[in-house]
């Protein structure tokens, strides 16, 4: 992460003068050859409406100089004129289109030239950070809302939402099942749990917990919608330490399990037989995720260290330190080797690629009037939601769910104008939400609309399936 430094403020400089943000933009879509097509090898008729015979091609580059470029914006300090002014910027010339019934991509469409000059100069302007295709306009809005005791006090690896529909959430000692197509919840007295995590399949909860003062992983097994069976267990260690952090495999056939000593086992289901041992932390494990490809198994620990393995032979391929000990990180759904990395304060966010083994973008604050409480990708439309705590002018804590396409772009703010909003965790298929409110609070937010989530997904798997060149650097998302 050293990478990305803050700029330094000492006596001598103007305080005034500094930056309070830095930002690192992704310059992919500047590798294009059709850059110089557009100018150079483009050819101009004349006798068209609105080219007259004095206009001159050359003067093109010398024009485009001096045309007004919109400030960079600090992203974490938007309001909501930032974000009407985003939806102004990009959905005029489309609802403008959808109005009047234009069926051309532009909305004054004269000749097949001027056709093909927006579509070269609407692909190379695309500036995008990663991989995105926003809503088309802020649909997010709360559904449901139910009373839970301090729910705001919540640890992500202490809740999960089956593809089954349950949802379970430990605020103590004791985890709290909820069923919202049954309306039924569920309450079981479990001793000091640390960890839960539903299979991909929806037919098993990994939990750890303790028993006996030694740190043992029970397998509930679903046998209803109201019925849980233990179905088997292993116990660990008193010198590995609780069990603090638990991934499955995306075919549901291995657990990893990180520790409070950092060591991460993984185990074979349905029997539980260990088949991995790897003792590369050495403090308490905060986060495991498996990029969405299976490639590629990401773990970090609380003094901000970060490995990156092979999830076939677990060998170390990347390891990154953070400069603060609080860190987040969540893979790209599309890509599967882009990993967003969150610091909370100084609040900083970058975008790692994998295979480059480099930070492509980044976004960094030199102050601590913030801080990111969690980052956490749309697996349908690419956005990626910051958690972030701020106070306004008033000096009042204002805790909200930003919506960002790009490091330059607000595409939403999800919060209450009284009371703050913590993010809690996505529904499986990635239309729903769960967050808590500062006024002990459980809401279930719409972000997408059932009626697009087709769409999007059709439009993604064409992202996905496109044929690459073995010789192409880089690749422009539309």
């Amino acid at each position: 992460m050293n990478l990305c430094a803050s700029p330094r403020k000492n006596s001598l400089m103007d305080q005034n003068a500094v930056p309070s943000f830095n930002k690192g933009r992704r310059d992919d879509w500047k590798h294009e050859v059709n850059k110089s097509q557009c100018n150079v090898n483009l050819k101009f008729t004349y006798g068209d409406r609105f080219i007259p015979k004095r206009f001159n091609a050359e003067n093109i580059n010398y024009t485009l100089k001096y045309l007004e470029t919109n400030k960079e914006k600090d992203i974490l300090m938007a309001d909501e004129m930032l974000v009407c002014s985003y939806w102004r910027q990009n959905s005029f010339v489309r609802a403008i289109n959808e109005t009047f019934g234009v069926r051309n991509s532009r909305l004054l469409q004269f000749s097949n030239l001027q056709s093909h000059l927006s579509n070269i100069s609407r692909r190379t302007n695309q500036d995008c950070d990663w991989p995105c295709t926003p809503r088309p306009r802020p649909m997010a809005y709360p559904n449901t809302t139910h009373e839970m005791p301090r729910c705001s006090l919540i640890d992500h690896n202490l809740m999960d939402w089956s593809i089954n529909g349950h949802m379970a959430v430990s605020l103590g000692q004791d985890v709290i099942i909820w069923h919202n197509q049954g309306e039924t919840t569920m309450v079981f007295s479990v001793k000091r749990p640390r960890s839960l995590k539903y299979s991909p399949n929806g037919r098993y909860l990994a939990m750890g917990c303790t028993d006996s003062q030694h740190p043992v992983l029970e397998l509930w097994k679903l046998k209803t919608a109201k019925e849980f069976l233990v179905a088997d267990g292993k116990y660990f260690q008193k010198s590995d330490g609780s069990i603090c952090a638990i991934e499955w495999t995306q075919d549901s056939q291995k657990i990893v399990c990180g520790t409070g000593s950092g060591l991460l086992v993984v185990l074979q289901m349905p029997t539980l037989r260990t088949l991995y041992k790897l003792r590369k932390h050495t403090d308490k494990i905060s986060s495991i995720r498996y990029s969405p490809n299976g490639q590629y198994l990401a773990t970090a620990d609380v003094q901000g260290l970060i490995y990156i393995f092979h999830s076939r032979q677990y060998k170390v391929l990347i390891r990154l330190r953070s400069k603060s000990s609080s860190i987040i990180f969540d893979w790209h759904p599309w890509s599967g080797v882009e990993l967003a990395i969150s610091e909370k304060s100084p609040p900083s966010i970058y975008i790692f690629n994998v295979p480059r083994r480099e930070i492509v973008a980044f976004y960094q604050r030199a102050d601590k009037k913030i801080m990111i409480n969690s980052i956490n990708f749309s697996k349908i439309t690419g956005e990626l939601l910051v958690n972030v705590y701020r106070y306004d002018d008033q000096g009042c804590l204002s805790c909200e769910i930003l919506v960002l396409s790009s490091f330059n772009r607000v595409v939403d703010i999800m919060g209450y104008k009284e009371g703050g909003m913590v993010f809690m965790m996505w529904s499986p298929d990635g239309t729903k939400i769960a967050t808590a409110g500062l006024d002990e609070s459980l809401s279930i937010w719409n972000f997408l609309h059932s009626n697009k989530v087709h769409d999007t997904k059709a439009k993604n798997r064409v992202h996905a399936t496109e044929r690459r060149n073995s010789l192409e650097l880089y690749r422009l998302f539309k």
